[in-house]
């Protein structure tokens, strides 16, 4: 059982979790609602299995790229990684096919209980991370601009969990219109933030573990670190201009102001701890040995990213992302690859 859930990369499920519940916060608020029953009232709205049918896609989905990268990955971990469980032999590789084609049909099959949008929103994704996983992750950059794609689209099939259909046409047409396509005015931009900034960091990690692979040189790395702290910038600037700083200070909610600001500054400061240090002594020393805990420590800083975009859009949405980050820790250090 472990060698499976190491396979699948169990942890990173946790990260599944958290983008869901980012891309709901910020498109439930995106313009500029402070009740925070809102968000349990469109979860409940239509057809109330939404939001479970939505993570178990979004879980399968995840699962069954795992596995298909490792399968396409089989030959270069016999030799880097042989006791990983496809190449030492632990998991066969016919059985790993079996269950990697059981869980992509799962995850189709699953999202289409949403509607034809899920099923269709769960294909892109599908058919993204098996390009990156067959073809794009040994192109370099395109490689990487696959996978931000992989998680930029799945951060659009996440609003499919809300109830009112509204949301997730709400977030594609900011996408488009923040590309210079007419959309009706009504539309706020501010709904694309979150795709945008979940696909600018995966695309920074993911320059960066690019290096474990191949030989680079240092300015690329400093240039993946750029773009991954350029996500966090643009969450930072939705978090100190954040709507409900105006909105609550009207209401003379000081103190919700001072507990909501503190909490995303304490988000982010724990996010810029934990990736910032590591990146810092990779690109000083230029040694290809510390790429490797760079990208670990920027993988487990999606959960914090997903809680900063969070609390951008409302003061208390944060916590509840947060609550996963200590989950996620113990997981990683409980069920970790070889």
């Amino acid at each position: 059982m472990l060698d499976w859930l190491r396979l699948i990369r169990a942890t990173g499920l946790f990260t599944i979790l958290s983008n869901i519940m980012a891309a709901t916060v910020a498109a439930t608020y995106a313009e500029g609602n402070l009740d925070p029953k809102l968000i349990v009232s469109l979860l409940l709205q239509g057809n109330r299995m939404n939001l479970l049918w939505v993570a178990l896609a979004s879980c399968l989905l995840y699962a069954s790229g795992m596995i298909w990268n490792d399968i396409a990955d089989i030959e270069r971990d016999r030799e880097l990684h042989p006791r990983r469980p496809l190449p030492s032999g632990r998991i066969s590789l016919i059985t790993a096919y079996v269950v990697a084609a059981i869980l992509a049909v799962a995850s189709l099959l699953v999202a289409s209980l949403v509607g034809s949008y899920g099923f269709y929103g769960a294909g892109i994704v599908l058919s993204l991370a098996l390009l990156y996983d067959f073809a794009g992750k040994h192109v370099p950059y395109l490689g990487s601009l696959n996978m931000a794609l992989v998680r930029f689209a799945h951060a659009l099939f996440a609003l499919l969990a809300l109830g009112d259909l509204a949301y997730f046409k709400m977030g594609v047409l900011a996408v488009v219109g923040l590309f210079g396509a007419d959309v009706a005015q009504d539309i706020p931009l501010s709904a694309a933030a979150y795709p945008l900034i979940l696909g600018g960091y995966v695309l920074g990690v993911t320059l960066i573990s690019e290096l474990e692979s191949r030989r680079g040189h240092r300015w690329e790395l400093a240039f993946g670190g750029a773009i991954l702290f350029a996500a966090v910038i643009a969450a930072s600037v939705r978090l100190v201009t954040a709507h409900w700083i105006g909105s609550l200070q009207q209401m003379e909610s000081y103190l919700l102001v001072v507990a909501g600001l503190f909490l995303g500054l304490g988000i982010l400061g724990l996010l810029l701890y934990r990736v910032l240090r590591p990146w810092i002594d990779a690109v000083r020393t230029g040694r290809k040995a510390l790429v490797g805990p760079v990208v670990g420590a920027a993988l487990s800083g999606l959960v914090l990213l997903d809680a900063l975009v969070a609390t951008a859009f409302h003061p208390l949405a944060g916590l509840a992302i947060l609550a996963l980050y200590p989950v996620f820790r113990l997981t990683g250090r409980l069920i970790r690859m070889d």
